[in-house]
């Protein structure tokens, strides 16, 4: 089990994410409320269907309404008790609540809301999970949808899921699209879950460069680094990950995306304003419509990035010792790993060079973060601002310029 982290999440968005769109005042006079109901409500287009569950099936590997297995919204966090509960319902016949769709075109889906739903579903059907835990139900512990009696599963396929599918009936285009859906996944809280920052962007921004993160954030290099269990040894063959790394705490609430995102929000200096979830937002919008040669480049900068912090920090990239306990490992850190990946970025230029004086540049950037150096509070991110992120990125540029640092002694 990984220890805590004290410094972990010192400069990290908050946990829960917040459409942000234009509010009313709080002081507003009834006119202007009036005003704010006729401009301010969103125009949505609504229509509710009833589906047997083997069409939903059919939906779902038709790909209309998109393939579950790969990322989306959350990744996967349902168990099987809870997936088991979800079946029991739908055996009883109680109502089950009804999942969102948005149509982005014509035929083609976007599961808003109830992608575990649909997921336990899919995966019943297909005899993927024993049924466990039910308390109403004892006897169905242990089987299978194919071990079911025949009349039980031939009510299963008689049972219903309601889909409600929005639309925008606006000719504002892609942001009232965002809009929409923003406000949506703001309001749906199914099992009491709200999407967080980071898997809200996944949802909004779905596209070329989140694949990338994705991407990026498997990468063996990145997950070694981060003390992230290996993808590719803990993937099963139909795309789930094992426990392991499902229960990991970067990957099961998508951190692990948002901090390669962070690199691409703060390479640009010129990018660096407003609160960290606004320059995170910015880099999905800046780079959404990223074309195949976008992407290629966008790789290039974050792997040559990392694999020049890596050759050069060693096992001490990203991290900061703790105060007062610098015997134990030095802690992983989201500012140090943002301001080394950015100044490396700056030198790629100049690999070779860095190479050759790396020893002299892990002293010079170590210093930086020891506890007793006064650019220390500076460094583990106390400070969650644009000023902040600047800072640490120029001191860390002064410090691979240099070869030694004044603002502390040796």
């Amino acid at each position: 089990m990984q220890n805590s982290d004290p410094l972990q999440d010192l400069d990290v968005e908050d946990d829960d994410a917040t459409a942000s769109f234009e509010a009313l005042p709080p002081d507003a006079s009834d006119r202007k409320i009036e005003n704010f109901f006729e401009r301010g409500r969103l125009r949505v287009v609504q229509d509710r269907n009833d589906f047997f569950l083997p069409h939903v099936l059919d939906f779902i590997e038709g790909r209309s309404w998109g393939n579950l297995h790969p990322e989306y919204q959350r990744r996967l966090r349902w168990d099987n008790k809870k997936k088991s509960k979800l079946i029991e319902s739908f055996i009883m016949n109680v109502p089950v609540p009804p999942v969102f769709l948005y149509e982005k075109q014509v035929g083609r889906f976007e599961v808003m809301d109830g992608q575990q739903r649909l997921n336990t579903v899919v995966d019943f059907l297909n005899n993927r999970f024993s049924l466990s835990g039910l308390q109403s139900w004892p006897s169905l512990n242990g089987r299978r949808f194919s071990d079911l009696p025949p009349r039980m599963r031939r009510g299963l396929e008689r049972a219903k899921i309601s889909a409600i599918t929005l639309m925008s009936d606006s000719g504002d285009g892609e942001y009232n699209s965002v809009e929409l859906r923003a406000q949506v996944f703001e309001r749906l809280n199914t099992g009491g879950e709200r999407l967080n920052p980071q898997e809200l962007r996944n949802s909004l921004y779905a596209g070329p460069f989140n694949d990338l993160l994705i991407e990026l954030s498997q990468e063996p290099m990145f997950t070694r680094a981060w003390e992230i269990p290996d993808h590719k040894d803990n993937t099963l063959s139909d795309g789930t990950p094992t426990d392991s790394l499902k229960n990991d705490r970067y990957f099961k609430r998508m951190t692990d995306v948002e901090i390669v995102l962070r690199f691409f929000a703060f390479k640009d200096i010129e990018s660096i304003s407003g609160s960290v979830r606004s320059m995170l937002d910015n880099a999905m919008i800046r780079h959404r419509s990223a074309g195949k040669d976008d992407v290629q480049r966008l790789r290039a900068e974050f792997t040559d990035a990392l694999d020049l912090c890596v050759t050069i920090f060693g096992n001490e990239a990203f991290r900061i010792p703790l105060h007062g306990n610098q015997s134990r490992k030095r802690q992983l850190s989201r500012p140090f790993f943002d301001a080394q990946m950015v100044v490396m970025h700056q030198f790629s230029d100049r690999r070779d060079a860095l190479v050759r004086s790396a020893r002299a540049i892990k002293q010079s950037v170590r210093r930086l973060a020891m506890p007793e150096c006064e650019s220390y509070e500076l460094m583990v991110g106390r400070a969650n601002t644009a000023v902040a992120v600047k800072g640490r990125i120029v001191a860390v540029n002064h410090a691979v310029s240099d070869g030694q640092l004044h603002l502390c002694p040796a």
